[in-house]
C-alpha cells in the first residue's frame, strides 16, 4: 500500500466514525425530545421546597453549643 490509499483508507474510517457519532446523537436528541413530550410535567419530581424549616430552640441549642466546642479546642495559641 502506498500513501495515497493509506491516506484515503483512513479518511473514509474518519468519515464513517464521525457519521455514525453524528446519527446516533441525533438519534438521542430526537427520542429525548419525544420523550419529554409525552411525559406530563406533573409526573416529574416536584421542586424542592426553597424555604427553610423552622429550627426550634433544641435544634438552635445543639448548634451553639457545637460552635462554642468547636470555638474552644480551636483556639490559636499565640
Amino acid at each position: 500500500m502506498n500513501i495515497d490509499q493509506l491516506l484515503l483508507q483512513s479518511l473514509q474510517l474518519l468519515g464513517l466514525g464521525m457519521g455514525s457519532v453524528f446519527i446516533i446523537l441525533s438519534l438521542l436528541i430526537v427520542i429525548i425530545q419525544v420523550i419529554s413530550k409525552l411525559v406530563p410535567e406533573a409526573a416529574a419530581a416536584p421542586a424542592p421546597s426553597t424555604t427553610p424549616a423552622p429550627a426550634s430552640s433544641q435544634h438552635i441549642a445543639a448548634i451553639q453549643a457545637a460552635i462554642h466546642q468547636y470555638r474552644r479546642n480551636h483556639q490559636i495559641k499565640s
